[in-house]
């Protein structure tokens, strides 16, 4: 019981009794707002503005920052804490944070023994990327090119990280009032291999708010936000910037594209506003809308700062204005808004207008097509028809404005269209050309000595729209055996195409034992496709073919040829490896090659077909079989010495063959049944070089063998089988006639006894037989 002795139930009575007599004004009553991108609610208590501050006041920012400061570590140039020496950037220039909050060798902590004290690993990776080379300019400072290089870097280490993490936050801690005490213009980019808290959140909120009501939530926010009016704080054609309902930030904003977007497609597919990526990449994000998040930390003024203490730490968040008072005071920030909105208009606008020449729109076939009459303002009704026609294909009444919407545009749908405003003026001319997206470029890289490597590529699908390729590397982090990194992440830099245009870029400058990522995008007018390849110089070394390689014949040896080369010009061979090499060789008729390894720059054909020209060529490799063999350099051609004046046989083959009969030797018929002949070379007065024989294949299987020298073999075969039935002839007739006799002891005369005088036994007379 109360002093005035009225009880706790009848107080509150009265309370609510009053409370629905006084019509609410947002901006004098307390009151909860539902945030349903994070299922939490926010305190708005906006009368207290009225109350006098007396709290602590910033000081005024630093008027002057200088342009270059030597000692600042982000500065071009500049030592960093850890003794690396910044390069001398122009543009963008993105590295590993001295000092991580994320490593990606931290051990596990292990199992946890009870639910209330559970640990998980936590593994990642934390960059620092600097906008820009000079300390005095912001992004709202910085040109549109400018602005587009950070968010092209943004985009590529988003695709490199999320590759390999589930998650990657880009965030920017401005100012020293946000803990950010150095001016010179950067942002942080963690990679983590779980999902944060607010993350899960946001994915959780979108994904059952689709399943529910079939649609984005953002998408719905950003038509309801465009319907009311009410916290808008700049809208273009293709972008809302506002002060969400419910937000906790007196000048906090919000970036939505005005058609459902997940990704940055300008840019790379990756999830480029930090949507889960890596191994869930393959779900379905349809829920999931880009969206990026301003948080500026002022509460009246530049140098009033709000603070999260108290009941906002301990119960929830709460805020005094209401977003519909701080939507008219965020001129300010806009600005930096509308610099990234302008920088991404053109990789999200539904009429793209930076692509070919002017008056051309691009769209997908079988998708909805939107077309912008040019020479009016936005939202200016006008009538659409085609060229050659009288018929409208959409009044000024319309609702639609300047656009006209094709539903499922198809190749018939392609041409030119002309809209017209009321009064019949001509608005401009559109040609409507339609094709596909692009996908993963094929990427190949090749070097050809140890410092210097290129990468080709080719698209994997025509899409049929104009296309150009991003092309940049970066060297990649090697861990030590330690578990330690040796060598830290540097780059990207870009890939220089050689010439401009081409589908090949080409590094300098690299090192043997380093590991790249290089990075090809394939960028058109409705998106891009990023292929990511990592590669070492020891795994695709490639020398290129040996040069001047020159085929000669031996004189007095007709079956050998003398083949030499040289390196290739793009090898030097010091201070590096040398080379080895391989070659093959065959008669130009058949296809079957031969093949030996050298031990140096030339080699002798010991076994060449005589009177046949032969084909040689040789490929390279690193002496310690770094890489891959070569290509085979272009084919050299020799014939065998077969010229007059020689002798191109042994002594003995030439009596052989001059105890043969006159005339041409007999032709070897083969399997066909029809004599092969050789090919007859017509002797050209006015040119040295012999004429190139045909290139038709021969039926004849390969033969090194010369008929002439078969011949011989098989007449020294024979000669030596009757010598040797001779000499075993005798060889037997020696034995029988020695052959003792088994009886009576006396030898038998043997078959040879004829042939052989004998003397007179005892008691017979002396005789001679013949």
């Amino acid at each position: 019981m109360s002093r005035s002795g009225v009880g706790p139930e009848q107080h509150r009575q009265g309370s609510e009794a009053d409370a629905t007599a006084t019509p609410f004004q947002a901006r004098e009553h307390q009151h909860i707002r539902y945030n349903p991108l994070q299922d939490e609610w926010v305190l708005v208590s906006a009368h207290r503005m009225k109350r006098p501050w007396q709290g602590q006041v910033e000081p005024s920012l630093l008027k002057t920052v200088p342009r270059h400061d030597p000692k600042n570590p982000l500065c071009p140039g500049a030592t960093r804490a850890n003794g690396e020496v910044n390069p001398h950037y122009d543009s963008t220039f993105l590295f590993d944070n001295d000092f991580p909050a994320l490593q990606p060798d931290a051990p596990n902590p292990g199992p946890s023994d009870h639910p209330l004290f559970q640990a998980e690993a936590a593994r990642g990776v934390c960059k620092v990327l600097c906008f820009h080379p000079w300390s005095d300019v912001t992004l709202p400072l910085m040109s549109v090119p400018e602005i587009r290089a950070v968010v092209d870097m943004w985009a590529s280490v988003t695709e490199e990280l999320g590759a390999q993490y589930p998650w990657v936050q880009i965030f920017e801690n401005k100012g020293a009032m946000m803990g950010c005490s150095n001016p010179h213009p950067h942002c942080q980019v963690w990679a983590s291999s779980f999902l944060p808290n607010i993350a899960q959140r946001e994915e959780q909120c979108q994904r059952a708010y689709q399943s529910q009501h079939g649609e984005p939530l953002l998408m719905e926010y950003g038509r309801q936000e465009l319907l009311r009016k009410e916290r808008l704080v700049l809208t273009s054609e293709h972008w809302l910037v506002l002060v969400p309902f419910w937000a906790v930030w007196p000048f906090q904003t919000l970036l939505l594209p005005r058609r459902h977007v997940r990704r940055l497609p300008e840019l790379t597919p990756a999830e480029r506003d930090g949507a889960p990526m890596g191994s869930e990449a393959e779900a379905n994000w349809d829920h999931w809308q880009l969206h990026a998040h301003y948080y500026p930390p002022l509460l009246r003024s530049s140098t009033v700062r709000k603070f999260m203490v108290g009941y906002e730490m301990l119960a929830q968040a709460q805020r005094d204005l209401t977003p519909e008072q701080m939507s008219s005071s965020c001129t300010g920030l806009s600005r930096v808004l509308v610099a990234v909105a302008t920088a991404l208009v053109s990789a999200a606008s539904s009429c793209p207008q930076a692509w070919g020449p002017p008056g051309v729109q691009y769209g997908q076939s079988g998708r909805s097509m939107t077309l912008c009459c040019p020479g009016v303002t936005a939202g200016a009704p006008v009538s659409w028809s085609r060229d050659g026609e009288t018929r409208l294909l959409q009044g000024p009444d319309s609702g639609l404005g300047h656009e006209l919407v094709l539903a499922l545009a198809d190749s018939t749908d392609e041409g030119t269209y002309i809209c017209r405003t009321l009064d019949g003026a001509l608005g401009g001319m559109v040609t409507l050309q339609l094709g596909y997206p692009p996908a993963r470029p094929i990427v190949s890289c090749r070097a050809a000595d140890y410092e210097n490597f290129s990468c080709t590529w080719s698209p994997s699908q025509v899409s049929g729209l104009p296309t150009r390729y991003l092309t940049s590397y970066r060297k990649k982090t090697v861990p030590g055996a330690d578990g330690q990194r040796v060598s830290p992440s540097t780059g990207p830099w870009p890939c220089p195409q050689d010439p401009p245009g081409a589908t090949r870029c080409v590094v300098h400058g690299a090192e043997f034992w380093s590991q790249y990522r290089i990075n090809v995008t394939e960028v058109n007018p409705l998106g891009a496709s990023t292929r990511l390849l990592d590669v070492s110089l020891q795994s695709i070394l490639r020398p290129d073919p040996p040069q001047g390689l020159r085929v000669e014949s031996v004189p007095g040896y007709p079956r050998r040829l003398r083949a030499s080369w040289m390196y290739p010009a793009s090898w030097p061979r010091q201070p590096h490896f040398l080379l080895k090499f391989r070659l093959q060789y065959r008669p130009v008729q058949h296809p079957a090659w031969s093949m030996v390894e050298p031990a140096g720059l030339e080699e002798v054909i010991t076994d060449a077909v005589a009177g046949l020209p032969h084909a040689v060529r040789v490929s390279a490799r690193d002496f310690l079989d770094a890489g891959t063999w070569s290509a085979w350099s272009p084919e050299a051609w020799g014939t065998p010495s077969t010229g007059p004046g020689l002798c191109p046989y042994p002594a003995w083959i030439i009596l052989l063959r001059s105890c043969l009969p006159s005339g041409p030797l007999p032709k070897e018929i083969p399997a066909g049944g029809k004599p092969y002949t050789q090919p007859k070379e017509k002797p050209q007065m006015d040119s040295p070089a012999p004429p190139r024989p045909s290139l038709l294949p021969d039926p004849r299987p390969l033969d090194h063998r010369d008929p002439l020298e078969q011949m011989a073999v098989l007449a020294s075969l024979g000669i030596f089988s009757c010598l040797g039935l001779a000499a075993g002839a005798l060889a037997l007739g020696l034995w029988l006639r020695l052959k003792p006799d088994g009886k009576d002891g006396h030898q038998k005369p043997g078959f040879l006894a004829p042939m052989i005088p004998v003397d007179k036994l005892p008691g017979e007379t002396k005789k001679s037989v013949c």
